[in-house]
Protein backbone atom coordinates (compact mmCIF):
# COMPACT_ATOMS: atom_id res chain seq x y z
CA UNK A 1 0.00 0.00 0.00
CA UNK A 2 2.59 1.87 1.01
CA UNK A 3 4.81 1.42 -1.82
CA UNK A 4 1.78 2.20 -4.42
CA UNK A 5 1.27 5.36 -2.86
CA UNK A 6 4.84 6.46 -3.49
CA UNK A 7 4.63 5.30 -6.52
CA UNK A 8 1.99 7.19 -7.17
CA UNK A 9 3.58 9.90 -5.93
CA UNK A 10 6.65 9.94 -7.84
CA UNK A 11 4.50 9.36 -10.96
CA UNK A 12 2.76 13.09 -10.11
CA UNK A 13 6.19 14.99 -9.56
CA UNK A 14 7.52 13.73 -12.74
CA UNK A 15 4.21 14.72 -14.59
CA UNK A 16 4.13 18.36 -12.49
CA UNK A 17 7.85 18.66 -13.63
CA UNK A 18 7.03 18.45 -17.25
CA UNK A 19 3.82 20.38 -16.94
CA UNK A 20 5.43 23.24 -15.45
CA UNK A 21 8.62 22.77 -16.36
CA UNK A 22 8.75 26.54 -18.48
CA UNK A 23 8.39 27.89 -14.29
CA UNK A 24 10.93 25.72 -12.81
CA UNK A 25 13.55 26.75 -15.29
CA UNK A 26 12.85 30.31 -15.47
CA UNK A 27 13.04 30.15 -11.67
CA UNK A 28 16.18 28.46 -11.49
CA UNK A 29 17.77 30.90 -14.02
CA UNK A 30 16.70 34.07 -12.51
CA UNK A 31 19.65 36.10 -10.45
CA UNK A 32 18.79 36.76 -6.88
CA UNK A 33 20.19 40.01 -6.32
CA UNK A 34 18.21 43.01 -8.41
CA UNK A 35 20.24 44.85 -11.31
CA UNK A 36 19.79 47.78 -9.17
CA UNK A 37 22.46 47.05 -6.58
CA UNK A 38 24.66 44.68 -8.26
CA UNK A 39 27.90 45.45 -9.04
CA UNK A 40 28.58 44.95 -12.85
CA UNK A 41 31.54 42.77 -13.71
CA UNK A 42 34.31 45.19 -15.05
CA UNK A 43 34.52 46.71 -18.21
CA UNK A 44 36.40 45.13 -21.12
CA UNK A 45 38.90 47.52 -22.20
CA UNK A 46 39.23 46.67 -25.94
CA UNK A 47 42.62 47.87 -26.82
CA UNK A 48 43.60 44.69 -25.11
CA UNK A 49 43.53 41.04 -27.12
CA UNK A 50 42.30 39.03 -24.53
CA UNK A 51 38.74 40.95 -24.67
CA UNK A 52 38.35 39.54 -27.68
CA UNK A 53 36.95 36.14 -28.92
CA UNK A 54 38.46 36.19 -32.46
CA UNK A 55 41.20 39.56 -33.30
CA UNK A 56 43.33 38.41 -36.85
CA UNK A 57 47.11 39.25 -36.30
CA UNK A 58 47.53 39.71 -40.18
CA UNK A 59 44.91 39.73 -42.33
CA UNK A 60 45.36 36.94 -45.02
CA UNK A 61 46.59 38.22 -48.28
CA UNK A 62 43.61 37.15 -50.30
CA UNK A 63 40.79 38.15 -47.96
CA UNK A 64 37.96 38.67 -49.32
CA UNK A 65 36.00 40.57 -46.86
CA UNK A 66 35.82 41.37 -43.07
CA UNK A 67 33.71 39.66 -40.57
CA UNK A 68 32.64 41.40 -37.60
CA UNK A 69 30.65 38.43 -35.48
CA UNK A 70 28.38 39.32 -31.70
CA UNK A 71 27.96 35.51 -30.32
CA UNK A 72 24.18 34.52 -29.05
CA UNK A 73 23.71 34.05 -25.19
CA UNK A 74 26.19 31.72 -23.77
CA UNK A 75 25.85 32.91 -19.90
CA UNK A 76 22.71 30.85 -18.27
CA UNK A 77 24.33 31.85 -14.79
CA UNK A 78 21.84 32.85 -12.43
CA UNK A 79 24.99 34.67 -10.13
CA UNK A 80 24.65 37.70 -12.38
CA UNK A 81 22.90 40.00 -14.68
CA UNK A 82 26.01 40.35 -16.80
CA UNK A 83 28.67 37.89 -17.89
CA UNK A 84 32.00 38.60 -16.44
CA UNK A 85 34.18 38.82 -19.30
CA UNK A 86 35.91 35.42 -19.22
CA UNK A 87 33.48 33.51 -17.61
CA UNK A 88 34.57 30.15 -17.59
CA UNK A 89 31.18 28.22 -18.17
CA UNK A 90 30.62 31.04 -21.02
CA UNK A 91 33.58 30.48 -22.74
CA UNK A 92 33.48 26.94 -22.98
CA UNK A 93 30.38 26.74 -24.90
CA UNK A 94 31.35 29.41 -26.90
CA UNK A 95 34.71 27.76 -28.17
CA UNK A 96 32.82 24.12 -28.52
CA UNK A 97 29.43 24.87 -29.84
CA UNK A 98 28.61 28.56 -30.49
CA UNK A 99 31.12 29.97 -32.70
CA UNK A 100 31.73 26.64 -34.72
CA UNK A 101 28.08 26.35 -35.98
CA UNK A 102 26.97 30.29 -35.67
CA UNK A 103 30.31 32.11 -37.58
CA UNK A 104 31.63 28.65 -39.05
CA UNK A 105 29.72 29.30 -42.41
CA UNK A 106 31.53 32.92 -42.89
CA UNK A 107 34.92 31.81 -41.66
CA UNK A 108 35.98 31.34 -45.19
CA UNK A 109 35.79 34.69 -46.37
CA UNK A 110 38.38 37.32 -44.50
CA UNK A 111 39.67 38.37 -40.98
CA UNK A 112 37.16 37.36 -37.68
CA UNK A 113 36.55 40.08 -35.73
CA UNK A 114 34.37 38.78 -32.52
CA UNK A 115 33.73 40.38 -29.68
CA UNK A 116 33.80 39.22 -25.65
CA UNK A 117 31.03 41.30 -23.78
CA UNK A 118 29.35 41.69 -20.53
CA UNK A 119 26.72 39.58 -22.51
CA UNK A 120 22.74 39.81 -20.68
CA UNK A 121 22.40 36.74 -19.26
CA UNK A 122 19.63 34.06 -20.54
CA UNK A 123 17.13 35.00 -18.04
CA UNK A 124 17.04 38.78 -19.14
CA UNK A 125 15.27 37.56 -21.89
CA UNK A 126 12.35 36.55 -20.33
CA UNK A 127 11.26 39.69 -18.46
CA UNK A 128 10.72 43.19 -19.90
CA UNK A 129 11.22 44.56 -16.24
CA UNK A 130 14.34 47.22 -15.46
CA UNK A 131 16.45 44.34 -14.39
CA UNK A 132 16.39 42.13 -17.60
CA UNK A 133 16.38 45.72 -20.24
CA UNK A 134 19.21 47.18 -18.15
CA UNK A 135 21.48 43.86 -18.49
CA UNK A 136 20.72 44.46 -22.30
CA UNK A 137 21.87 48.04 -22.44
CA UNK A 138 24.85 47.49 -20.49
CA UNK A 139 25.66 44.00 -22.91
CA UNK A 140 25.45 46.75 -25.96
CA UNK A 141 27.50 49.53 -24.87
CA UNK A 142 30.01 46.87 -24.73
CA UNK A 143 29.14 46.06 -28.06
CA UNK A 144 29.45 49.57 -29.34
CA UNK A 145 33.10 50.47 -27.90
CA UNK A 146 33.93 47.01 -29.64
CA UNK A 147 32.85 48.77 -32.88
CA UNK A 148 34.93 51.58 -32.45
CA UNK A 149 37.78 49.32 -32.01
CA UNK A 150 37.44 47.34 -34.98
CA UNK A 151 36.85 50.13 -37.39
CA UNK A 152 39.72 51.64 -36.00
CA UNK A 153 41.56 48.58 -37.30
CA UNK A 154 39.46 48.10 -40.70
CA UNK A 155 40.35 48.08 -44.24
CA UNK A 156 37.93 50.74 -45.45
CA UNK A 157 38.73 49.27 -49.09
CA UNK A 158 37.22 45.45 -47.68
CA UNK A 159 33.45 44.39 -48.17
CA UNK A 160 31.83 43.76 -44.65
CA UNK A 161 29.96 41.40 -42.95
CA UNK A 162 27.68 41.98 -39.90
CA UNK A 163 26.86 38.30 -38.32
CA UNK A 164 24.93 38.19 -35.37
CA UNK A 165 22.88 35.39 -33.26
CA UNK A 166 20.48 35.80 -30.68
CA UNK A 167 21.56 38.39 -27.95
CA UNK A 168 24.59 39.08 -30.60
CA UNK A 169 21.66 39.81 -33.44
CA UNK A 170 20.08 42.68 -31.31
CA UNK A 171 22.83 44.29 -30.52
CA UNK A 172 23.31 43.98 -34.48
CA UNK A 173 20.36 45.72 -34.92
CA UNK A 174 21.90 48.65 -32.88
CA UNK A 175 25.14 48.83 -34.46
CA UNK A 176 22.55 49.20 -37.98
CA UNK A 177 21.33 51.81 -35.87
CA UNK A 178 23.97 54.10 -34.71
CA UNK A 179 26.74 53.56 -37.70
CA UNK A 180 25.13 52.53 -40.81
CA UNK A 181 22.37 55.13 -41.18
CA UNK A 182 23.97 58.33 -41.92
CA UNK A 183 27.92 57.27 -42.52
CA UNK A 184 27.74 56.71 -46.78
CA UNK A 185 30.80 54.69 -46.85
CA UNK A 186 30.30 52.16 -44.14
CA UNK A 187 26.76 51.39 -45.63
CA UNK A 188 28.72 51.16 -49.30
CA UNK A 189 31.06 48.36 -47.55
CA UNK A 190 27.79 46.50 -46.28
CA UNK A 191 27.65 43.01 -48.10
CA UNK A 192 24.78 41.64 -45.46
CA UNK A 193 24.13 41.86 -42.32
CA UNK A 194 22.61 38.78 -40.67
CA UNK A 195 20.32 38.91 -37.53
CA UNK A 196 19.49 35.60 -36.90
CA UNK A 197 17.02 34.10 -33.89
CA UNK A 198 16.27 37.96 -32.91
CA UNK A 199 12.39 39.63 -34.26
CA UNK A 200 12.91 42.17 -36.67
CA UNK A 201 9.98 44.16 -37.09
CA UNK A 202 9.13 45.48 -40.95
CA UNK A 203 8.28 48.42 -39.22
CA UNK A 204 11.98 49.11 -38.74
CA UNK A 205 12.78 50.07 -42.04
CA UNK A 206 10.18 52.88 -42.52
CA UNK A 207 12.22 54.21 -39.08
CA UNK A 208 16.03 54.24 -38.43
CA UNK A 209 17.11 51.60 -40.40
CA UNK A 210 15.87 53.03 -43.55
CA UNK A 211 18.79 53.09 -45.14
CA UNK A 212 19.97 48.89 -45.21
CA UNK A 213 16.81 47.40 -46.18
CA UNK A 214 15.39 43.76 -46.36
CA UNK A 215 16.71 41.66 -48.36
CA UNK A 216 14.83 41.10 -51.17
CA UNK A 217 16.10 38.42 -53.23
CA UNK A 218 19.59 36.91 -53.44
CA UNK A 219 21.45 39.44 -55.64
CA UNK A 220 20.82 42.50 -53.30
CA UNK A 221 23.64 43.99 -50.66
CA UNK A 222 23.48 46.41 -48.61
CA UNK A 223 20.53 44.50 -46.80
CA UNK A 224 19.09 42.53 -43.40
CA UNK A 225 18.37 38.78 -43.57
CA UNK A 226 16.66 38.30 -40.25
CA UNK A 227 14.82 34.96 -39.54
CA UNK A 228 14.01 33.28 -36.61
CA UNK A 229 13.32 29.46 -37.01
CA UNK A 230 11.04 26.67 -35.52
CA UNK A 231 9.34 23.35 -36.15
CA UNK A 232 5.79 23.87 -35.88
CA UNK A 233 5.40 21.57 -32.77
CA UNK A 234 7.02 25.24 -30.15
CA UNK A 235 3.87 26.61 -30.27
CA UNK A 236 4.49 28.34 -27.19
CA UNK A 237 8.49 29.61 -28.30
CA UNK A 238 6.46 30.80 -31.76
CA UNK A 239 3.77 33.03 -29.57
CA UNK A 240 6.97 34.10 -27.76
CA UNK A 241 8.85 35.28 -30.76
CA UNK A 242 6.39 37.03 -32.00
CA UNK A 243 4.80 38.80 -29.17
CA UNK A 244 7.80 38.99 -26.36
CA UNK A 245 10.74 39.79 -27.88
CA UNK A 246 12.13 43.52 -27.75
CA UNK A 247 13.81 45.86 -30.24
CA UNK A 248 15.72 48.64 -29.87
CA UNK A 249 13.58 52.29 -30.40
CA UNK A 250 14.90 55.66 -32.30
CA UNK A 251 16.25 56.75 -28.60
CA UNK A 252 18.48 53.63 -27.30
CA UNK A 253 15.59 52.44 -25.03
CA UNK A 254 14.20 48.46 -26.07
CA UNK A 255 10.45 48.63 -26.81
CA UNK A 256 8.20 44.86 -27.13
CA UNK A 257 7.56 43.65 -30.65
CA UNK A 258 3.87 42.96 -29.54
CA UNK A 259 1.55 42.61 -32.33
CA UNK A 260 4.44 43.96 -34.67
CA UNK A 261 4.58 42.14 -38.26
CA UNK A 262 8.27 40.32 -38.56
CA UNK A 263 11.02 40.43 -41.54
CA UNK A 264 11.22 36.53 -42.30
CA UNK A 265 13.79 36.42 -45.32
CA UNK A 266 13.64 32.56 -46.14
CA UNK A 267 17.45 30.79 -46.48
CA UNK A 268 15.90 28.35 -48.93
CA UNK A 269 15.28 31.41 -51.43
CA UNK A 270 16.20 34.42 -49.83
CA UNK A 271 13.21 36.43 -50.31
CA UNK A 272 10.35 37.42 -47.64
CA UNK A 273 7.63 35.69 -49.58
CA UNK A 274 5.06 33.14 -47.79
CA UNK A 275 5.69 30.77 -50.02
CA UNK A 276 6.74 27.65 -49.19
CA UNK A 277 10.42 26.25 -50.29
CA UNK A 278 10.76 22.33 -50.52
CA UNK A 279 13.61 20.74 -49.28
CA UNK A 280 15.31 20.09 -52.85
CA UNK A 281 16.41 23.89 -52.72
CA UNK A 282 18.42 23.12 -49.13
CA UNK A 283 22.10 23.27 -49.72
CA UNK A 284 22.75 21.89 -45.90
CA UNK A 285 22.72 21.57 -42.56
CA UNK A 286 25.29 20.96 -40.46
CA UNK A 287 27.03 20.51 -36.36
CA UNK A 288 30.31 21.22 -36.29
CA UNK A 289 30.28 21.29 -32.22
CA UNK A 290 33.80 20.18 -31.03
CA UNK A 291 35.39 20.85 -34.62
CA UNK A 292 38.51 23.15 -34.62
CA UNK A 293 38.10 26.29 -36.07
CA UNK A 294 38.37 26.13 -39.75
CA UNK A 295 37.47 22.49 -40.20
CA UNK A 296 34.33 22.14 -42.64
CA UNK A 297 31.67 19.72 -41.24
CA UNK A 298 29.89 17.44 -42.98
CA UNK A 299 26.64 18.68 -44.80
CA UNK A 300 23.33 17.38 -44.60
CA UNK A 301 21.46 19.01 -47.57
CA UNK A 302 18.35 18.36 -49.07
CA UNK A 303 16.66 17.43 -45.70
CA UNK A 304 13.80 19.93 -44.74
CA UNK A 305 11.74 22.71 -46.27
CA UNK A 306 10.78 26.33 -44.51
CA UNK A 307 8.20 28.32 -44.99
CA UNK A 308 7.38 32.02 -43.69
CA UNK A 309 4.45 32.40 -41.01
CA UNK A 310 3.31 35.35 -40.06
CA UNK A 311 7.33 36.65 -39.40
CA UNK A 312 8.76 33.31 -37.98
CA UNK A 313 10.26 30.73 -39.87
CA UNK A 314 8.26 27.19 -39.81
CA UNK A 315 11.11 24.17 -40.32
CA UNK A 316 10.30 20.66 -41.05
CA UNK A 317 11.25 18.21 -38.65
CA UNK A 318 14.68 16.76 -39.42
CA UNK A 319 15.11 13.07 -39.61
CA UNK A 320 17.91 13.27 -37.52
CA UNK A 321 17.75 13.80 -34.20
CA UNK A 322 20.73 15.72 -33.36
CA UNK A 323 19.41 18.61 -35.66
CA UNK A 324 16.46 19.17 -33.71
CA UNK A 325 16.26 21.12 -30.71
CA UNK A 326 15.55 20.38 -27.67
CA UNK A 327 12.18 20.34 -26.22
CA UNK A 328 12.77 19.87 -22.62
CA UNK A 329 13.47 22.51 -20.08
CA UNK A 330 15.88 25.14 -20.44
CA UNK A 331 17.73 23.25 -23.58
CA UNK A 332 15.31 24.85 -25.66
CA UNK A 333 16.59 28.28 -25.55
CA UNK A 334 20.25 27.57 -25.13
CA UNK A 335 22.67 27.71 -28.29
CA UNK A 336 22.34 25.15 -30.60
CA UNK A 337 24.71 22.54 -31.33
CA UNK A 338 24.20 22.41 -35.18
CA UNK A 339 23.09 25.00 -37.77
CA UNK A 340 20.33 24.24 -40.11
CA UNK A 341 21.12 26.41 -42.79
CA UNK A 342 25.19 26.14 -42.93
CA UNK A 343 25.87 25.77 -46.36
CA UNK A 344 22.71 27.80 -47.13
CA UNK A 345 24.46 30.89 -45.60
CA UNK A 346 28.25 29.98 -46.65
CA UNK A 347 26.83 30.29 -50.34
CA UNK A 348 24.82 33.06 -49.63
CA UNK A 349 28.08 35.32 -47.78
CA UNK A 350 29.89 34.24 -50.67
CA UNK A 351 27.70 35.40 -53.82
CA UNK A 352 26.80 38.73 -52.02
CA UNK A 353 30.78 39.54 -51.08
CA UNK A 354 31.65 39.06 -54.56
CA UNK A 355 28.45 41.50 -55.31
CA UNK A 356 29.31 44.54 -53.11
CA UNK A 357 33.16 44.18 -53.99
CA UNK A 358 32.05 44.48 -57.85
CA UNK A 359 30.05 47.47 -56.93
CA UNK A 360 32.50 48.71 -54.82
CA UNK A 361 34.94 48.50 -57.87
CA UNK A 362 32.42 50.40 -59.65
CA UNK A 363 31.39 53.16 -57.88
CA UNK A 364 35.06 53.78 -57.57
CA UNK A 365 35.76 54.12 -61.02
CA UNK A 366 33.00 56.58 -61.51
CA UNK A 367 34.13 59.07 -59.05
CA UNK A 368 34.14 62.86 -60.54
CA UNK A 369 37.00 63.86 -61.82
CA UNK A 370 39.19 66.54 -60.38
CA UNK A 371 37.09 69.54 -61.64
CA UNK A 372 40.25 71.63 -62.64
CA UNK A 373 43.75 71.14 -62.66
CA UNK A 374 46.94 74.05 -62.73
CA UNK A 375 49.58 73.56 -64.78
CA UNK A 376 52.50 75.01 -63.37
CA UNK A 377 55.23 76.22 -65.74
CA UNK A 378 57.60 76.28 -63.37
CA UNK A 379 58.36 74.34 -60.36
CA UNK A 380 59.85 76.40 -57.27
CA UNK A 381 62.64 74.63 -55.93
CA UNK A 382 63.55 76.09 -52.12
CA UNK A 383 67.27 75.03 -50.91
CA UNK A 384 67.65 74.31 -47.23
CA UNK A 385 70.95 75.18 -46.10
CA UNK A 386 73.03 72.34 -44.53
Amino acid sequence: MLASGLSGLAVALVVGALVFQDNIARFRLNPRTPFQIEAPPPAPNYQARDTWLLWPDVAPADARAEIFYLHSTSYYSNAGWNAPIGDVSAEEELSRNVIPNELGPFMPFGPLFAPRYREATLFSFFTHKFDGVAARKLAYADVRAAFDRFLRASDPKKPLVLVGYGQGALHLQGLLKDYFQTDEKLRGRLAAAYAIDQATPLGLFKTYLAATPPCADDAAIRCVISYIDYERRFTGEIERARQRSMVWTSDGELQSTADDPLLCVNPLGWTHSTDRAEAELHLGAASATGLAPGSAPPAMSKIIGAQCESGVLIVDRPAQPFLRRPAWFDKKWRARSYNLFYYDLAADADRRIAAVAQKMEEEYLRLDPIAESVDLEVSPIHKTKH
